[in-house]
């Protein structure tokens, strides 16, 4: 395997302490002191987003005080979540000389900033369809995501996989997973996101009908047999909601929220159990209300580092005496990768080296940039007993 480029977020922006990154830090600061690092960032700090902004922005606040180099200049600018103040203010970016941009979030926010040639945008969307040339999407992205759910099947031995998504929503997010490569589903469906209407689809899915006829059935002749075996067979089934099994070994639910455990909850109801059928879902970011349904046990799903996700709530909490936005890790990193290549490069930016075929650790895991998008390499997690477990 190639030797992975760590920029170690944990070690180099000292979190955890390390005498070698602190004596590298001195040696730049009194050293470098004229080499300085101008890093925009576009972010919505004002308006119905302004919360998530401020997050975002005392993420990569927590950065610069980790990195501990005067040399480091953030340049914040409200893009009030909307694509032309994110443009209005990326072109005074550009007027201002800065190359390198953090932000914005949002996906619909990046419309017009293809159109500012001189800097590169890291931006927190996890949506990878029509980026622009000049953008990287730092996000957590389905591709990826996809990419970790397939060595895990491969690891567990599953094969008959059914995919659901929302009809409404997620549109991309479901059309990726379900036209990748990567995996092969069994079969595939789009369900109505009223909840009414979902325990009918899912029963559908699950043929429950038939399941609980053939039990009926089954229970009508032995009831009429004197037989022992019979009436042991008996006794086993008045205790069964349903006879059979389903023809899937393993379902993916491409949705989040209520919703989500509408669909699990169902299943549950549709006397599919997860002991039988493994369930897996995309990035939840360690929702800690899927502990509240009890459907929700044994639920799989595609993340970053959890470890490193409590150290950094614990920091930011202590930092600014709030809880962040989980998401807003991802700043983090985005300061931190922006630092590691221009320190390792004698103090020079250069675009190129974000795209280091070796790749870069950060808090959220190992990962690379290629064509306009990060690649995580991501672990897998599973709810149990009000816990998120690593698994893989």
């Amino acid at each position: 395997m190639k030797k992975i480029l760590i920029f170690s977020i944990l070690t180099y922006l000292l979190f955890t302490i390390n005498s070698t990154a602190i004596e590298q830090s001195a040696s730049e600061n009194n050293s470098e002191n004229e080499k300085i690092l101008r890093v925009g960032v576009l972010l919505p700090l004002s308006g119905e987003f302004q919360e998530i902004g401020e997050s975002f922005l005392k993420a990569i606040q927590l950065a610069l005080y980790d990195i501990s180099n005067k040399g480091v200049k953030i340049y914040p600018k409200d893009t009030k979540g909307n694509a032309l103040s994110a443009y209005q203010s990326a072109k005074e970016f550009e007027d201002e000389g800065i190359e390198i941009v953090i932000g914005p979030i949002f996906y619909e926010n990046l419309e017009k900033l293809g159109e500012i040639n001189k800097i590169t945008f890291i931006s927190l969307t996890n949506q990878t369809q029509k980026i622009p040339k000049n953008t990287i999407a730092f996000g957590i992205n389905i591709e990826s995501q996809v990419d970790t759910l397939k060595k895990y099947f491969s690891k567990i031995s599953v094969s008959k996989t059914l995919l659901l998504s929302p009809k409404s929503e997620f549109i991309y997010q479901s059309k990726s997973v379900a036209e990748k490569d990567i995996l092969k589903f069994y079969r595939t469906y789009s369900y109505d996101t009223n909840p009414k209407k979902i325990t009918g689809e899912i029963e559908k899915i699950t043929k429950y009908r038939e399941r609980k006829k053939d039990l009926e059935r089954r229970i009508k002749i032995l009831e009429k047999s004197d037989l022992y075996k019979d009436k042991n067979e008996l006794k086993k089934l008045e205790q069964m909601h349903t006879l059979g099994k389903v023809n899937f070994d393993s379902v993916v639910v491409v949705d989040f929220g209520e919703r989500l455990k509408s669909v699990l909850s169902s299943f549950m109801f549709s006397d599919v159990s997860s002991k039988e059928v493994n369930f897996f879902t995309i990035n939840q970011w360690f929702d800690v209300s899927l502990f509240n349904e009890s459907s929700m046990q044994n639920l799989h799903f595609p993340s970053i580092d959890f470890k490193n996700l409590k150290k950094f709530k614990k920091k930011f909490l202590k930092k600014f005496n709030q809880e962040p936005n989980e998401v807003s890790i991802l700043a983090y990193d985005a300061l931190g990768l922006i630092y590691y290549c221009w320190s390792s490069n004698n103090y020079q930016f250069k675009k190129e080296q974000l795209y280091n075929k070796e790749g870069f650790k950060g808090l959220q895991g190992e990962f690379f940039i290629e064509n306009n998008l990060s690649k995580q390499q991501l672990k897998i997690y599973q709810v149990k007993k009000n816990k998120f477990i690593k698994v893989y």
